[in-house]
């Protein structure tokens, strides 16, 4: 079965003004919404200061000892896996010089032969 558009008994669309006054932007709540959402993060930064467990001083040096223990992990792994890295490459190279001498010692064998 397939659509056949509206029933009979709804009125046909049009397009008049309170239709399209109905889809505009009402500013006046957007702005009231972004104060609201402003004051919301002024009084959480507010209450977060106030009850926090340890001077700003202290938060700052638990941020900078963070930030260079991780500094310093992402160094160490970054460097093993440059390591693993050519670890394969070498790896690699050495397959590819092998099957080389096969193939030429294969190749050499079967001028020998023939």
């Amino acid at each position: 079965m397939s659509y056949a558009g509206p029933s009979r008994g709804t009125p046909p669309r049009t397009s008049s003004k309170s239709q399209q006054d109905h889809h505009e932007t009402d500013w006046q709540q957007v702005a009231l919404f972004g104060a609201g959402l402003a004051l919301g993060i002024a009084l959480g930064a507010g209450v977060a200061m106030l009850t926090a467990p340890q001077s700003g001083e202290e938060t700052r040096a638990d941020i900078r000892r963070f930030a260079v223990r991780r500094r310093k992990m992402i160094g160490r792994r970054s460097q093993e896996a440059w390591m693993d890295l050519r670890s394969e490459l070498r790896g690699a190279r050495q397959a590819i010089r092998r099957r080389r001498a096969l193939r030429a010692a294969d190749q050499e064998a079967e001028a020998y032969s023939g």
